[in-house]
């Protein structure tokens, strides 16, 4: 691998041949389902060094995928060394074309294009850049988001708005709740600090802005409600949010994933854990969030477990119950107990509890009313908000990788899915009738 070059200023572009040699997202977080995202794609296309030494693609996990029209779209890729690439098409993923590659930590890789030309790449964790590109992915400018210093300061989300507007959540233990937002109105040149978002002993895990002032966050409180910013994220209010049948366990923990579907479209997934109790396997407390990772005892032992919730997107960490102790893991999404799901069709005034598909699968919205579901092999519909779904329909499609399912139009639609070892962009252009799968290229990671 070759030598880095020096960081760019924010202005000048980074050439792409540069950008070559230098994304983890949306939360997402976009991978795998307790699936590796390994990739060894037909090894005689790699690059090779010299005859005697080809070069084998290496092992990739899919980071994002993001189309802004029918043909025209971007994956992003994280190899275990710590890298990353972006990969472009403009005919609907028959060819592919490598645009931007870089360092990345475990944090993982935001993406976010708004047109065929403007676009925003972000690299989380401690070392957290942002990219930019007005021009399609063929120049980038780079700048680090914290001004390149390390001091135990984690980026753990971010989300664009537009191309100007942007938010981070910004992990410190300088503030009570262990995050604070920062809010940008250039396209991330500069960031002010809005200050910590959740109050008292809440913790904020993610944050999720629908346009320059409605913002959501996912956050571990300590009742069933959920944040908004209706200012830019100046300022949050605690939202509450309806109990289901049986009401709310009395204490606890909950997980409230509150992020928008569309517009004045919004969704909340609670989870809750009732208090650990002693040693004897009763309750359990959240670690961290994504993936959705709680620590309870069995036998007296420490266990943690790994859980996929409804509004989970991609993310590089295996999703499975996972046991720390015998290292073991199932390959399946494995759903979050005591979860319940609530959708509102007016920003959140009002609310009503929906029942999705309960299989695993992505969800994905072509505006607040019209959702769609895909498992494996089947997809459904909603027309109203998520409250009633038609009948599972045959698809013929693998399992899709959380939250990667994407809406273009009632026509168009995209998801990433693993087909054995290889990575495949699934597509539809009739409504979901019939599926196209295109396999994805092989990789280096520089």
């Amino acid at each position: 691998m070759g030598q880095e070059e020096p960081e760019a200023d924010y202005d000048p572009p980074v050439e792409p041949a540069r950008a070559r040699r230098a994304l983890s997202l949306i939360v997402i977080s976009l991978l795998a389902i307790g699936l590796t995202g390994v990739v060894y794609l037909r090894p005689s296309l790699g690059h090779s060094s010299s005859p005697a030494a080809p070069r084998v693609p290496a092992p990739y996990q899919l980071a994002a995928v993001d189309f802004v029209s029918p043909t025209t779209g971007w994956f992003a890729a994280t190899f275990d060394p710590g890298r990353f690439a972006v990969m472009h098409t403009t005919d609907a993923g028959v060819h592919w074309t490598r645009q931007l590659a870089g360092d990345v930590g475990s944090a993982g890789v935001y993406a976010n294009f708004f047109d065929s030309t403007q676009g925003v790449v972000a690299v989380l964790g401690l070392q957290a850049k942002i990219y930019r590109t007005g021009d399609g992915g063929r120049r980038w400018s780079s700048k680090p988001i914290l001004g390149g210093v390390s001091d135990l300061r984690s980026v753990t989300s971010v989300s664009f708005a537009d191309a100007d507007h942007g938010w981070l959540l910004l992990s410190t233990a300088t503030v009570a709740s262990g995050a604070e937002v920062l809010r940008t109105t250039d396209g991330g040149a500069t960031w002010t600090n809005l200050g910590a978002p959740a109050r008292g002993t809440d913790l904020a895990y993610g944050v999720h802005f629908t346009d320059s002032q409605v913002g959501w966050l996912d956050s571990l409180s300590a009742r069933p409600y959920a944040y908004k910013s209706a200012d830019g994220g100046t300022t949050w209010q605690q939202v509450p949010l309806p109990s289901p049948r049986g009401g709310w366990p009395a204490n606890g923990q909950f997980l409230v994933a509150a992020q928008p579907t569309h517009g004045i479209g919004v969704i909340a997934t609670v989870a809750s854990f009732a208090p650990v109790s002693g040693r004897s396997g009763l309750g359990a407390s959240v670690v961290s969030y994504p993936p959705l990772t709680v620590r309870t005892f069995d036998g007296g032992v420490p266990v943690s477990y790994v859980y996929v919730t409804f509004t989970d997107a991609i993310s590089n960490s295996s999703w499975s119950a996972a046991d720390t102790k015998n290292r073991s893991a199932s390959s399946s999404q494995v759903q979050a107990p005591n979860q319940v799901q609530l959708g509102s069709l007016d920003g959140g005034s009002t609310w009503s509890v929906i029942a999705p598909p309960s299989a695993p699968g992505a969800i994905g919205y072509t505006d607040a009313w019209n959702w769609w579901w895909i498992g494996s092999g089947a997809w459904s519909k909603s027309s109203d908000g998520g409250t009633t779904w038609t009948p599972y329909r045959n698809a013929g499609v693998p399992q899709p990788l959380p939250g990667s399912l994407q809406v273009l139009d009632p026509g168009h639609a995209w998801f990433g899915a693993m087909a054995g070892t290889r990575a495949v962009l699934e597509s539809t252009n009739d409504g979901g009738i019939h599926w196209r799968m295109s396999i994805l290229p092989p990789l280096n990671p520089s």
